[in-house]
């Protein structure tokens, strides 16, 4: 059988491994595994790696840009949230709020509402977390990030076998298959008031089972939460198919801190540790089951994937004025396959989804958010995609990368009360609204031995979110979004110098239509226009001695691409304007030693200034923060772990923004302590 490879693609990994006598190992469909050098002796080349996106497979000699990320290393701490390694990747700037929510950019400025829900793809596996016409702003909560074998993502438009909502880019998380190593107990505290407690146990050589259990007393009044996730994996061999199944549960019950407000509110060291909004909440559930059947044929390899999902949310709105209290959820089925050859793919998805959306708001009226009932009704979608991609080699060096996707999308809407409009808020009757989708994508690859040069040109795009459509409020007409579209140009370089170093370069260029967002009065606008380029660089180098330096860095412009007059100076969009919270740097640089039984790393976070309003004249001036950490073995089995986060204790937002007349922030979290503990169970 021919061997597919699904585990590691180290030469393109953010963050390298500590210890000097641990090897790289990559394991096959088939159960066969080999292992490598350390990559902190002998770096290898990006070109020398597979690398798997869900269920596409093929090699790194390709036009896409993809960092692979193992999420526990060199830290050796689970992960307290996402941000803390997504961040370290070139273009990705994730704001965290509070507790485990976030906002996301990926060659994007922070993206909040539809926009930011509907601009990325979270992916479990390859598969999605959440149907594409209910995404979640905050999906990667529901992300078992805490027990990843590595984390994949997949900068500007996705690849043709991923569809709507892979428009700036995607996230795809992969747990480790049953049976092959990495058991272990871990727990970890900090000084303030976070605890976790992480379990990965084989029960048999094909039975798997792992959890995460994490409290946080939050370090402002009435902000922890208490989180469960738990997965189980089991690998059999049918006949001529190889067939893993994953289920996968989330449980979150939060009490969530609301804004800063006020000039500079995050300087204030009194003022950080403060909550205006006790009463504010967030509980979510998840729970979802896939499986991955694959075999070899005589046309390639052949991969079936079916899964269902169940998703409920509850939180209240504490962000706009009235406070409503929001209900979603939705249950999906569904079936993604493929049929991968040498050069030559094809597949077809398809994807029913059933949801419901509930706003009600207790508080009396403020502004034109009125007191009573806001929306109730349902949706239900259906979805159906094809792709195709082929390989053509031009010549020894070069390859010709086509592909192109047609996804056809379909919402039944059904109102359940009475329509009309109350306050900013329009209930429609009911509906159905139908689109269509086709996004081609076109690479060119040369190699040039140890360095690749590549260009791409590709489209994204996503139907409109169910929110978009159906949640309609004051000057919208309902149904009126459109599908949303993004088209890219990259090209950069990529490879491996002098046995020592890995880089890759990239420049892109993106302009993107029909932008449906949230503007700073709290209105919906369906027809904007932006435009984005930047440049993005990361290395990693040996610097011998067990001493190593990685770095990521981007400079980047987002503009808008029209004029909107709202009414005020500080809320107008003219075209030509920065995007609000998109800084023009971001950056990251880590120096680390790695001994025989011990290592450690100091690292700088660089995140520019931004503008926190549409108007430009609002700003937010960017900041500094260092972390340092370290991990020493006892034993074989005992490992022991210490981090320190914002080193300097510096005063900074995790997120800034500008709305309903005042400045806002998130404080990003003062000098924290980290200690960790982990058993080896192998």
């Amino acid at each position: 059988m021919r061997r597919i490879l699904l585990a590691s693609a180290a030469a393109l990994v953010s963050v390298a491994p500590l210890q000097a006598e641990a090897t790289s190992c990559w394991t096959y469909i088939d159960g066969a595994s080999f292992c490598e050098v350390p990559l902190a002796v002998d770096l290898v080349p990006k070109t020398d790696i597979v690398v798997a996106k869900g269920v596409r497979l093929e090699t790194v000699d390709q036009p896409e840009t993809i960092d692979v990320i193992l999420p526990t290393s060199p830290e050796g701490l689970t992960l307290a949230h996402p941000a803390e390694v997504l961040n370290t990747v070139a273009g990705v700037n994730i704001h965290r709020g509070s507790g485990q929510e976030h906002l996301t950019a990926i060659r994007s400025p922070v993206l909040t509402g539809g926009a930011g829900a509907g601009s990325f793809l979270y992916t479990l596996d390859g598969v999605p977390l959440r149907a594409a016409g209910f995404a979640n702003v905050n999906a990667l909560l529901e992300a078992p990030t805490e027990l990843a074998d590595r984390i994949e993502v997949f900068k500007g438009p996705g690849p043709a076998d991923y569809g709507s909502n892979a428009v700036h880019g995607l996230i795809n998380v992969v747990l480790a298959s049953p049976d092959t190593g990495g058991e272990h107990l871990s727990l970890q505290g900090s000084s303030r008031g976070f605890a976790n407690i992480t379990s990965v146990v084989d029960l048999t050589a094909n039975l798997r089972v792992s959890a995460d259990l994490s409290h946080d007393s939050g370090f402002r009044d009435d902000s922890g939460f208490d989180q469960q996730k738990l997965a189980i994996q089991h690998q059999a061999e049918i006949g001529d198919w190889d067939v893993s199944t994953l289920i996968a549960l989330n449980n979150l019950n939060q009490e969530t801190a609301g804004f800063l407000q006020g000039d500079d509110a995050y300087l204030d060291r009194d003022l950080i540790t403060t909550n205006a909004n006790p009463e504010a909440f967030r509980d979510t559930q998840a729970l979802r089951g896939q499986i991955k059947a694959v075999r070899e044929t005589n046309l390639g390899t052949l991969i079936l994937q079916p899964y269902a999902r169940r998703t409920q949310q509850r939180f209240l709105r504490h962000f706009v004025p009235g406070q409503a209290l929001d209900k979603n959820g939705h249950t999906s089925f569904g079936l993604k396959s493929g049929l991968y050859g040498d050069s030559l793919s094809a597949g077809l998805d398809v994807e029913y989804t059933s949801g419901f959306q509930y706003e009600f708001q207790n508080n009396p009226s403020r502004f034109s958010f009125v007191q009573g009932l806001h929306f109730d009704y349902e949706v239900n979608a259906i979805v159906i995609a094809g792709f195709a991609t082929k390989d053509v080699e031009l010549s020894d060096r070069a390859t010709l990368h086509l592909g192109a996707r047609g996804e056809y999308t379909s919402y039944d809407y059904d109102n359940q009360v009475d329509t009309g409009q109350s306050g900013r808020f329009i209930r429609a009757a009911d509906r159905t609204d139908d689109y269509f989708t086709l996004t081609p994508k076109l690479g060119l690859t040369y190699d040039l031995d140890d360095v690749t040069l590549f260009a791409r040109a590709a489209r994204g795009s996503r139907a409109p979110q169910t929110s978009d459509l159906y949640s309609a409020q004051q000057n919208q007409v309902p149904g009126e979004a459109d599908v949303e579209t993004l088209d890219s140009l990259e090209a950069g370089l990529r490879g491996a110098a002098f046995d020592k170093v890995t880089f890759e370069i990239t420049g892109f260029t993106m302009w993107k239509d029909n932008v449906f967002f949230r503007n700073a009065n709290g209105f919906n606008v369906v027809n904007g226009k932006t435009r984005h380029e930047g440049i993005e660089a990361s290395f990693d180098l040996d610097l011998s001695g067990g001493f190593s330096l990685t770095g990521a860095g981007t400079f980047a412009r987002h503009r808008y691409d029209f004029t909107e007059t709202v009414g005020s100076a500080a809320n107008n969009i003219t075209k030509g304007d920065r995007v609000d919270t998109a800084p023009d740097t971001l950056g990251n640089l880590a120096l680390r030693y790695a001994g025989n039984r011990a290592g450690g790393y100091l690292r700088w976070t660089h995140v520019g200034a931004y503008f926190t309003n549409p108007g430009n004249t609002n700003e937010y001036p960017g900041h500094d923060v260092f972390t340092l950490g370290g991990q020493v073995d006892v034993s074989d089995a005992i490992q022991l772990s210490l981090r320190m986060d914002n080193v300097f204790d510096t005063r900074y937002a995790d997120r800034a923004d500008f709305a309903f007349g005042n400045e806002r922030f998130f404080p990003g979290r003062p000098r924290t302590v980290f200690a960790g503990l982990t058993l080896s169970l192998d």
